[in-house]
């Protein structure tokens, strides 16, 4: 689940990054190496964590969760949001740097750890490999038998990701096609029989195709990123979309305001049928002219390696 989520991609961007940077990383944690980044507060991260500082090795730990982005996200979500952040806070005891791909992610983090340092920057976005390419969109609107305009979601099929407004906005559009991109979750960490019964009654013109590695493909296949999440820590499919330069539909969140502006790089709305007019008018060219583009170039990977580093060098002092 993890390696198909977005912690898993912006996991392979962080290595991928420091590599680009000259920088020898290694992932195995009980090798050795001076310092160890961690990506998940399971078990194993806080056993590796511990066996760092008995080495005398910083540790630099990314929240991607935080309390206030759980809920809808797996079964009894909601009961485990205060379990969740009294764990979350005694495991950041354990890391000396802490990092955070958004602002508001880091307001919500340090009354959780007072005293340690959080620095804001995102997983990074290869913009060499997110590139709009006509050819790649001939083919992949050929593999999958796309004939009509074509809205897409990109995000794991659970109830915080928005999945029934994206049903509700295909019911208002039954001329466009709607593709979500993005793996089931496992029945044993989520089970929901009122969400079970939405997804079977889905609209006729929406398609699962779930998970996809090479997601650039379908980026340049598609006219539009709908993104109707109710949360997110950043949102690194809208990075990867608008490096493309596909237009950007999202929901308004406090998250994007720093970096999202309605009507200049994306179109905002709140309930089905502003997302609805929104995506029709951008599909009819209606739409004020947006420059998406310009949202990814901040988070190039060159920019986030060195971010990394810097990051790195003040707990290495």
């Amino acid at each position: 689940m993890v390696e198909q989520s977005g912690i898993g991609v912006a996991t392979r961007n962080t290595m991928h990054a420091l590599r680009e940077q000259g920088v020898e990383v290694t992932t195995d944690p009980t090798g050795d190496y001076d310092l160890l980044h961690l990506q998940w507060i399971g078990p194993r991260s806080l056993h590796y964590a511990r066996l760092a500082h008995r080495r005398r090795r910083p540790v630099a730990l990314t929240v991607h969760t935080t309390p206030d982005t759980i809920e809808g996200a797996f079964t009894m979500s909601r009961a485990l949001v205060s379990p969740y952040r009294r764990y979350l806070r005694w495991f950041m005891r354990h890391a000396d740097l802490l990092i955070t791909p958004s602002q508001q992610a880091a307001e919500s983090l340090r009354p959780l750890a007072p005293g340690k340092p959080i620095h804001v920057f995102s997983g990074g976005i290869d913009l060499d490999r997110f590139l709009f390419d006509g050819k790649a969109r001939e083919q992949y609107r050929r593999e999958h038998d796309l004939t009509r305009l074509t809205v897409l979601s990109v995000g794991q099929v659970i109830p915080r990701k928005g999945v029934e407004t994206f049903f509700a906005v295909a019911r208002l559009l039954p001329q466009v096609d709607f593709l979500w991109i993005g793996p089931h979750v496992s029945p044993i960490l989520f089970y929901n029989p009122s969400f079970n019964r939405i997804l079977r009654n889905r609209p006729t013109n929406v398609r699962f195709l779930g998970f996809e590695r090479n997601i650039e493909r379908a980026y340049c296949g598609c006219d539009l990123l709908f993104h109707p999440s109710h949360s997110e820590s950043l949102g690194l499919v809208i990075l990867e979309a608008a490096a493309v330069g596909l237009p950007l539909v999202v929901r308004r969140l406090p998250v994007y305001r720093s970096w999202l502006k309605d009507g200049v790089n994306c179109l905002m709305g709140d309930s089905p049928q502003e997302f609805a007019k929104a995506i029709s008018a951008i599909l009819a060219g209606q739409a004020p002219r947006v420059s998406s583009r310009e949202v990814a170039v901040p988070h190039s990977l060159h920019t986030v390696g060195r971010d990394l580093i810097s990051s790195y060098e003040e707990v290495l002092r």
